[in-house]
């Protein structure tokens, strides 16, 4: 994919550096006043969170310390920058946790997003709390991947380091502990825990009642302008060139995600699809009722990232590559006659949950389905069926993102599923009814995070708009198929 990077001599500052940590390694990167990568001023280390059959996804907090040094260092040393770095972005994966003592140091590893150890304490917390209540308040669901069912779990099953702990930190949190001396956790990753009100950024009582914790024990959610200056500290000491920068307090991926692709305003709807698939959309006003199927993050005192995602959207293109007797290298195949083809009736209905459904019901023990299938029905008939079916579920969030925000001005969407099958995308406009924009930038979260330190750097400054690889447009005739379709996959739905 395109690095949108601009050569040093070209640069003008001043410049900003982001961070990126995913699940599979640590990037840094310099960025221009415009938003774009100078030069080849990039570094990721690589590693891979830690698994196992009982549900534990960690990866070791102090290695990911280790690995933001050695990428500053990459980036940064012996070079001669072509302006001063004023800001410095941080994204994670969200949904991250670590135990800290009092002397600031890891009792836990990084729990991440995956770790599914919590389920008994899900159901339990779901019992003695009012569920629809907490996800009106909070924006998020009780689930696994949130913070609050994970501390239970810590209590519960490892109370001699509950006993321990001082402090339960979001992986960014702890980095900038370590760096800076200053435990700075972004109000957008402080949402992602799940227990902070969505209208004030408070933590909500009922919840650390209910895992035994005092709000002390919680990092203070800060806001992007509540950025940390790096001056005296052990990352000035090492990197001179960040002696006048200021560390914006982290973020979850998801926000990043739309920064870097250009979903910047409250018109315009950022979708990925990448493994999983997402909606998301910056919205500025508030949110009277929160659509059941929907999160809501505080981001600031003005905006709320608001969206809903799935577990599977680039995964059903990998089952269909491996279960339906296809060709493999699907980049051989005339996918634009078969997606760009008008839709017909014995086109299978798929419901892609092979890994649960997070939007919009949230039942994770529900699996996928497939209907009208005959003795005629051909593999390519199933991939077209399978791909409507990733549509759908896209809809299903779409309606509930209407709801909550309106129409969209613009949709832009990115992610490596997209750039194998583009012709997938005349699907998704026509059941969405909206054109689409397919911007396809290499690490567009790295992108986010420095976009976001670039508003605190230079906030009278917009950034160079991401450029549109293709633009699709829909065709109205096909909206009643998916309509008719979208009835049929939720009653389907309900059996899966």
């Amino acid at each position: 994919m395109p690095r949108f990077n601009i050569p040093a001599e070209d640069a003008q500052g001043p410049l900003v550096v982001g961070i990126d940590i995913g699940s599979g390694g640590t990037r840094a990167a310099v960025y221009d006043v415009s938003g774009r990568e100078v030069g080849k001023l990039q570094h990721k280390e690589t590693h891979s969170f830690t698994s196992a059959d009982d549900g534990t996804s960690t990866i070791d907090a102090d290695q990911v310390v280790a690995e933001v040094r050695t990428a500053l260092e990459a980036v940064l040393h012996g070079t001669d920058l072509p302006g001063q770095v004023l800001a410095i972005g941080v994204d994670t994966f969200a949904s991250s946790l670590i135990a800290v003592d009092a002397a600031g140091r890891a009792l836990t590893p990084c729990i991440t997003y995956a770790d599914t150890r919590c389920q008994h304490q899900v159901d339990a917390l779901a019992e003695q709390l009012d569920v629809e209540q907490l996800h009106e308040r909070t924006g998020a669901r009780l689930h696994s991947s949130y913070t609050a069912p994970r501390i239970a779990w810590l209590r519960e099953e490892h109370p001699e380091v509950f006993a321990r702990t001082a402090r339960f930190m979001a992986l960014g949190e702890y980095i900038a502990a370590q760096l800076l001396g200053t435990p700075a956790l972004g109000t957008a990753s402080a949402a992602w825990s799940g227990m902070i009100d969505r209208r004030s950024g408070d933590y909500v009582p009922e919840l650390l009642d209910a895992v035994g914790i005092s709000e002390d024990m919680m990092g203070r959610s800060m806001d992007p302008s509540d950025a940390v200056p790096v001056s005296g500290t052990e990352l000035a000491a090492r990197f001179p060139q960040l002696e006048q920068a200021v560390w914006v307090p982290v973020v979850g991926d998801g926000l990043a995600a739309n920064l870097g692709i250009g979903a910047l305003g409250p018109g315009t709807w950022g979708i990925s699809t990448a493994t999983s698939g997402a909606i998301r959309q910056l919205l500025n006003t508030e949110i009277p009722t929160l659509p059941s199927g929907l999160w809501a993050y505080r981001v600031d005192q003005q905006r709320t990232l608001v969206g809903s995602a799935m577990s599977d959207c680039g995964r059903v293109l990998d089952w269909c590559r491996q279960q339906l007797g296809m060709p493999y290298e699907i980049e051989t195949l005339d996918t634009q006659t078969l997606f760009a083809a008008p839709p017909s009736a014995g086109t299978p209905l798929m419901v892609p949950f092979l890994s649960g459904e997070r939007g919009t019901k949230w039942r994770g023990g529900a699996r996928a389905v497939m209907a009208n299938i005959s003795a005629s029905t051909t593999w390519q008939d199933m991939l077209r069926g399978a791909m409507e079916g990733v549509a759908l579920s896209f809809l299903r969030i779409a309606d509930q993102m209407r709801e909550a925000g309106g129409e969209p001005e613009r949709i832009v969407l990115s992610g490596g599923m997209t750039g194998v099958v583009p012709a997938w995308l005349h699907l998704l406009s026509d059941a969405l009814g909206a054109p689409i924009d397919h911007v396809a930038i290499s690490r567009s979260t790295m992108r986010g995070a420095a976009v976001l330190a670039l508003e605190q750097a230079a906030p009278e400054q917009a950034v160079a708009e991401a450029p549109v690889l293709r633009h699709v447009e829909p065709v109205a005739a096909h909206q009643d198929y998916y309509r008719e379709r979208l009835e049929r996959f939720e009653a389907l739905a309900d059996l899966a």
